[in-house]
């Protein structure tokens, strides 16, 4: 019995169209969607799910909105506690849910060079010696860069403060010792680097030209962001692992010749979140 039919056993039959069959888990916090339920309802039926998902605080699901990426509004519907714990291929992080965003479709490229093979064709460099992590969070990529280059000098980025916050609450959970943290925006840093990575995503290409800028001679850049599947042409699933000749016009245009390219996911219907190694011509 999958853990929805345990629910719907536990739940009037009359809400059954009603209530959620997705949810996203993040360490014991579940975020999901109970709007079609009217207030208290939804609370009633939040505790179900809590016990049925062994989750301490249900969050009512909203949108990731801003350049901050932040929860809009939170709501909780059971529970008090927001703050929670996730450990991924080996590391430790600590958020704050009702703060904070957390993607669990990106399991595997958080891991850089210590990933699947996959991931590994993109983050696996020789011995680079300076790193910048334009939008650190708190710390998805840099943990990861700082384990696997334990010899770099690594500098994490980030304007939001709870962000950075947490990212010192990690690396200190991690025992990290090679990185340095700014809380700042990263067009206002001008550092060299033999590596930058920008894991954002809405306008990264605003970002672009300020890393080509601050790479050193052959630096390189991870890029991510989310086009349409139109504009990349891309159609069936073999043509994933091509490089799109309108992207890789819109890179020569910044200054990049396209490496690597690649779907980390899907980002709706008619989306995907891309990633693409670039190095500086």
């Amino acid at each position: 019995m999958t853990p929805f039919e345990e629910i719907k056993k536990k739940v009037n039959k009359e809400f059954h169209n009603k209530i959620p069959k997705k949810w996203k888990k993040i360490g014991d916090i579940l975020i999901a969607d109970f709007s079609l339920l009217d207030k208290i309802t939804s609370k009633k039926i939040a505790k179900t799910y809590s016990k049925i998902l062994n989750v301490k605080t249900v969050i009512q699901k909203e949108k990731i909105k801003g350049e901050l990426r932040q929860p809009n509004e939170v709501k909780l519907l059971f529970g008090h506690e927001t703050e929670t714990e996730i450990v991924e291929d080996g590391i430790r992080y600590r958020l704050d849910t009702a703060k904070l965003m957390w993607s669990p479709g990106n399991v595997g490229w958080r891991a850089g060079s210590r990933g699947p093979e996959k991931v590994q064709n993109f983050y696996n460099f020789e011995n680079p010696k300076k790193i910048i992590d334009y939008f650190a969070g708190i710390g998805y990529f840099t943990i990861n860069l700082a384990k696997s280059y334990p010899n770099a000098d690594i500098t994490s980025i980030d304007k939001n403060p709870e962000s950075i916050k947490y990212l010192n609450k990690n690396l200190k959970l991690n025992n990290i010792e090679n990185v340095v943290v700014l809380n700042e925006d990263c067009r206002n840093v001008s550092l060299k680097a033999d590596l930058i990575h920008l894991g954002y995503l809405g306008n990264t290409l605003d970002f672009l030209k300020h890393a080509h800028a601050n790479l050193n001679k052959k630096g390189f850049a991870i890029f991510h962001e989310a086009y349409n599947n139109s504009w990349l042409g891309l159609k069936k699933r073999s043509d994933w692992g091509k490089i799109p000749p309108n992207f890789k016009e819109l890179m020569y245009e910044q200054g990049f010749k396209v490496e690597k390219f690649d779907r980390v996911k899907y980002y709706g219907p008619s989306k995907s979140h891309i990633v693409s190694l670039l190095r500086k011509i």
